[in-house]
């Protein structure tokens, strides 16, 4: 046994297939995708070569424009309200003894529906007719209160991102809620007998040690909403005029419906490079404090 151990082909044989997965899905299609960028192409005819010409069309493009800054409205929302949902929830549910396998179960259920099931539930209570949302606001406040949810452009947004957070929270509560409970009960009996109870115990000694939970929770945050793509596209597939319009729909429009695969391929390595950089930036802050604090 130890010496197959020793043997350098065990390992290989190991880590080659995973290499070979990982060039095949992930390098490979970003290596085509930055050449097709280079390329005016409809995916039939000849391929003509224009350089960065892509590239630069974007730069100018308001369309593009409008769809990065309904991604980053995806992030505001996510960090400013769900993740202080997440905390919010998980604390509350870790300080509970009865019935916390229920609590994490209740809140996990939404993460394993399919994302078209969700945006085809949202819909229908969204509908301005029969949807129970417009129905309940009917009765509080009559006819006039009712909503156009997802064919109002100040609206649709709204309607798409707590559709969105009702289904992604729970992974991140049960997340965090794991974290918590990991922490040594002895830390906690400390703080209280030093008088650290509510909130302070939470600021001084919860946070704390839950930092590194945090941040992979920031960086999933950031890195998945400047990719969301299916629950736009059901609910709204962009619309109404182009208010919940975001970076892959508008990807899958021009590199498909528009038959312009060169300028979506172009659009696609600029999602890669904007995920890259942010998610980079996290990185480096997170390391930075750790440093500082060392």
């Amino acid at each position: 046994m130890n010496k197959t151990l020793r043997n350098p082909w065990t390992y290989a044989a190991f880590v080659i297939p995973t290499l070979l997965l990982y060039a095949l899905f992930f390098v490979y299609p970003v290596t085509v995708s930055f050449v097709y960028g280079l390329f005016r192409w409809d995916g039939i005819s000849e391929r003509t070569f224009i350089g960065l010409g892509n590239f630069k069309r974007l730069l100018r493009d308001a369309t593009f424009g409008q769809a990065f800054g309904n991604n980053l409205l995806f992030m505001a929302f996510s960090l400013a309200v769900n993740i202080p949902l997440v905390l919010a929830v998980a604390i509350a549910i870790g300080k509970v003894r009865r019935l916390r396998g229920f609590y994490k179960s209740a809140v996990f259920v939404p993460v394993v529906i399919s994302t078209a099931i969700v945006a085809i539930l949202f819909g229908v209570l969204y509908d301005y007719d029969s949807g129970l949302i417009n129905q309940a606001l009917r009765l509080i406040g009559g006819e006039s209160w009712a909503r156009e949810w997802l064919a109002d452009p100040r609206l649709a947004m709204l309607a798409i991102l707590i559709a969105n957070a009702w289904q992604n929270v729970g992974f991140f509560i049960v997340l965090c809620l794991a974290a918590i409970l990991n922490i040594p009960g002895e830390v906690s009996d400390a703080a209280r007998i030093d008088g650290a109870n509510g909130w302070r115990e939470t600021r001084l000694i919860t946070l704390p040690l839950i930092r590194p939970v945090l941040f992979v929770m920031l960086l999933l945050s950031v890195s998945g909403t400047l990719k969301v793509l299916d629950i736009v596209q059901i609910m709204t597939n962009g619309g109404p005029f182009q208010s919940t319009e975001v970076m892959s729909t508008y990807m899958l429009k021009v590199g498909f419906r528009s038959l312009e695969l060169g300028y979506g391929s172009a659009i696609g390595v600029a999602m890669f490079v904007i995920t890259l950089v942010m998610t980079g930036m996290l990185q480096r802050i997170a390391g930075s404090e750790e440093v500082r604090e060392g």
